[in-house]
């Protein structure tokens, strides 16, 4: 026990019936009363001393790289004494309230809001790292609905809540004898969601570890038994990749309903907030692919992170220049492991590294991926350029690795020697990581971290990939079969904008501009797919009529198509040297 207290927050029991336990500090969430989209929480806490004088909430969280600010959804903050009279407490910042005595505290109430359905002006809450609920579902993110006392962010956790008695729970905490769940500290309470409600449920063991699978669908179009099905090969992928998994359990969560948000990596556990849609095979593969990222990270960060990972300051975080390693390594690996195992083709890998270059034109290039990493909380509009330029400056570095050892070690057997040495309980420094992979590679790793990782330097893909055989062209032909705009659009706050005008559009259309509608059918995400197939069967000179958000206006454009610029095109060589060949064959496998 590493404090002398032992903090009980409890807070999940889907029963009816007395919740306080003797001696006990609880939490209790009542999630039989949704009245107001509100969570209503008691906290019966142990006597306080002075030091325990603040609660406090998350300003944000890990994995996230975004503010949250979860006091803002917080309302009706009390303190009461042993005798029911309300103890003073003072709202001192967003995310903190003093109690006025905090040894006289023995019960604190407040409510918080469900934030999918909060309404707010700054920086919302992405929707998987949040929290709501419904007649027949709820997610709980520990920092949603959590807080903590001052001095008590280490101390070990018990979880508790109320809820309807035909609800299902699925998390990736597990239950003392008593029905509690338990979590090491607030840290890993907030690594590990709750979904509950009317919930299917699948389970499997992969690679040493037992796999739940939970699914929420909104009209019980998909089920964990049609997702465990779509998933077994990925998660086999995985177990093979990494020898063994490094946990004994892992819960998958999925959502299905009116909102597609996105997914959100724990340690133990991934979310997975999609929107509802029959599970056709090309809808299967895009959640795999998801799925092969998120999963992926119980290998970075669980076993490999920094001590900024480790100690999570929820007040004020200091970012980790690794990112480009828990993100952009995490991205690689869920592709080329798909590779590897068969489940995708080279043809197929080489079009996913053509999208991750075609994307990252669409950032600034004079920001390094160490910048990106202790910036990512300000540099919103750059940050989503890590799963592009992150994930191929590892496949670089994993060709790289491959070429100076013969075929006999890449990235993957770099990231397994890494793993073993530090692992869950051991953090790796911030400052001296990359002197440790130099010393544990080669020193030509040096010069690759300067120039791709903490530099800028145009990416070395043409020489690299040309050691494998297989010939990289930045720039191709113009394909007159085939209509484009010749902009750059990427999605900045949830709104398609244009990032760049090519030379030789002839769109219309500028930089800024925020896309509303193209010939007359509104750009939203759930339809933006559809559109683009469209404008993809059109050829050049075919006319696009596009509205546009300019200037704080509504603006009519009429967009002329012109020829597509092929860019960042792979050709693998049909007759390689035998050097190129052995290469080739070693990247392509776990060695």
């Amino acid at each position: 026990m590493r404090h002398a207290r032992r903090i009980l927050f409890s807070l999940v029991f889907c029963a009816a019936g007395t919740h306080v336990l003797s001696g006990q500090q609880v939490f209790d969430v009542n999630l039989n009363d949704r009245t107001g989209d509100t969570f209503k929480v008691t906290v019966y806490p142990e006597p306080l001393s002075s030091s325990n004088n603040v609660f406090q909430f998350a300003s944000t969280a890990p994995g996230t790289y975004e503010e949250m600010d979860i006091g803002r959804f917080v309302a009706n903050f009390r303190a009461f004494d042993a005798s029911g009279s309300e103890v003073p407490t003072e709202h001192t910042s967003t995310n903190e309230w003093t109690f006025s005595r905090p040894s006289d505290v023995r019960k604190i109430t407040y409510t918080v809001a469900d934030i999918w359905h909060a309404k707010v002006r700054d920086h919302p809450v992405l929707r998987m790292c949040s929290s709501v609920l419904t007649d027949d579902f709820a997610m709980i993110n520990g920092q949603a609905v959590f807080g903590y006392i001052a001095g008590m962010q280490s101390a070990p956790m018990k979880i508790r809540l109320a809820c309807p008695p035909d609800w299902k729970i699925g998390t990736a905490l597990t239950k003392d004898p008593e029905g509690y769940y338990e979590a090491d500290d607030f840290d890993r309470a907030v690594d590990s969601p709750f979904f509950l409600g009317t919930l299917s449920t699948a389970t499997t063991s992969v690679g040493g570890a037992a796999i739940d699978v939970y699914t929420y669908s909104r009209t019980g179009l998909v089920t964990s038994d049609l997702l465990l099905a779509s998933l077994n090969g990925i998660l086999r992928a995985e177990a093979d990749f990494t020898k063994k998994l490094p946990v004994d359990r892992y819960t998958f969560l999925f959502y299905f309903g009116e909102y597609g948000a996105g997914a959100w990596e724990h340690s133990y556990s991934s979310e997975y907030v999609l929107r509802e849609d029959t599970l056709t095979p090309a809808r299967a593969a895009g959640i795999v692919s998801t799925v092969a990222h998120e999963f992926f990270h119980v290998n970075i960060p669980l076993n490999l992170h920094s001590e900024l990972v480790e100690h999570f300051n929820f007040v004020k975080p200091v970012m980790s220049r690794h990112l480009w390693l828990y993100e952009g390594t995490t991205e690689w690996a869920a592709y080329i492991l798909q590779l590897r195992d068969s489940l995708i083709t080279l043809r197929q890998y080489l079009d996913e590294l053509q999208r991750k270059f075609t994307a990252s034109d669409n950032f600034d290039q004079n920001v390094s991926l160490t910048t990106l990493g202790i910036h990512s909380t300000e540099m919103q509009d750059q940050y989503v350029n890590i799963y592009q330029k992150g994930a191929l400056v590892s496949t670089l570095l994993d060709i790289r690795l491959l070429q100076l050892s013969g075929g006999k070690s890449g990235l993957r057997e770099l990231i397994l020697r890494l793993s073993k040495e530090y692992g869950k309980k051991r953090a790796f420094s911030e400052e001296k990581f990359f002197d440790h992979l130099v010393a544990m590679t080669y020193p030509e790793i040096r010069d690759f971290i300067d120039r791709y990782i903490e530099g800028t330097d145009k990416l070395p893909a043409q020489e690299y990939f040309g050691w494998l055989g297989i010939t990289y062209n930045e720039n191709g032909e113009a394909d007159s079969s085939k209509g484009s705009f010749r902009v750059g659009m990427r999605a900045v706050d949830t709104a398609l904008t244009v990032t760049e005008v090519l030379e030789g559009s002839r769109s219309g259309l500028m930089k800024g501009d925020v896309i509303e509608e193209i010939d007359g059918t509104p750009a939203t995400f759930a339809n933006l797919r559809r559109l683009f197939a469209r404008i993809g069967a059109l050829k050049p000179g075919n006319i696009v009529r596009v509205r546009v958000r300019r200037g704080g206006e509504d603006v009519d454009v009429t967009s002329v198509l012109t020829p597509r610029l092929t860019r960042h095109e792979f050709v693998v060589e049909p007759q390689p040297s035998a050097a190129q060949l052995a290469l080739r064959g070693a990247w392509m496998r776990n060695l």
